[in-house]
């Protein structure tokens, strides 16, 4: 009674057992479809789960037929045995907001930005290193591919303010490394374990002192095992 529009491979023309129509103020009016007969019998109706039905409509701006409504079968909410269309059938989909000539739809967006009195309202942060002790390496370090050697070490203070300055000190108060961020929003610094004068960090007990400005100042320690 119908036959299909062709698009590619998926959906070539196909002799259809059903028509499609759009139920409006004038009257019924004939609406045209993809279809994908995947069934193994062929038989140019919804009779299995992998058959896909796209009612269309026409893009006027291109003067094409465009994929609208999806139509399939759907099992997952059915107890036994399912039950397919059959001759006779007539299924009616009612739509809640149906959309109508001269429909507009609008919105808007915010950038992201962090509100300092707010935070500082809402309580202190509260700072921590990972992995802590860091004994020879961290599960999270980047894994080398194809390439011999140590690879890149990595230790991450985490819980930090969006701006900071993390300083690494020795036991002995003497600076190791500075690390800073500015109105960051993922709450971390990464350390490569090297000194600010590009060494690698020797094994020990260290500390480390966060500054967040308006939102004050934290202290704690951690070792590195090797």
């Amino acid at each position: 009674v119908d036959t299909s529009l062709p698009s590619g491979f998926i959906f070539p023309p196909k002799p259809l057992k059903f028509q499609i129509y759009a139920l409006t103020s004038q009257g019924k009016v004939r609406m045209k479809s993809f279809f994908r007969d995947a069934s193994d019998s062929q038989d140019s109706t919804l009779s299995s789960l992998n058959d896909l039905l796209f009612i269309a409509t026409l893009d006027t701006t291109t003067n094409t037929y465009v994929q609208t409504w999806n139509v399939k079968m759907d099992t997952s909410a059915v107890a036994g045995h399912a039950v397919y269309p059959k001759p006779g059938d007539v299924y009616v989909l009612h739509l809640v907001l149906p959309f109508q000539d001269g429909d507009a739809f609008s919105f808007h967006t915010t950038g992201q930005k962090v509100d300092l009195a707010r935070a500082q309202a809402d309580g202190e942060y509260n700072p921590y290193v990972v992995p802590n002790p860091y004994v020879g390496a961290a599960s999270f370090e980047p894994q080398r591919f194809a390439i011999s050697g140590r690879g890149e070490r990595r230790m991450e203070f985490r819980g930090l303010p969006s701006t900071c300055t993390v300083r690494i000190y020795t036991i002995k108060g003497e600076l190791v490394q500075t690390l800073s961020q500015s109105n960051s929003l993922v709450g971390y610094l990464a350390w490569d374990l090297r000194t600010k004068d590009n060494l690698d960090v020797a094994p020990g007990l260290y500390i480390y002192h966060v500054d967040a400005g308006p939102l004050g100042t934290k202290m704690g320690k951690f070792a590195i095992i090797k």
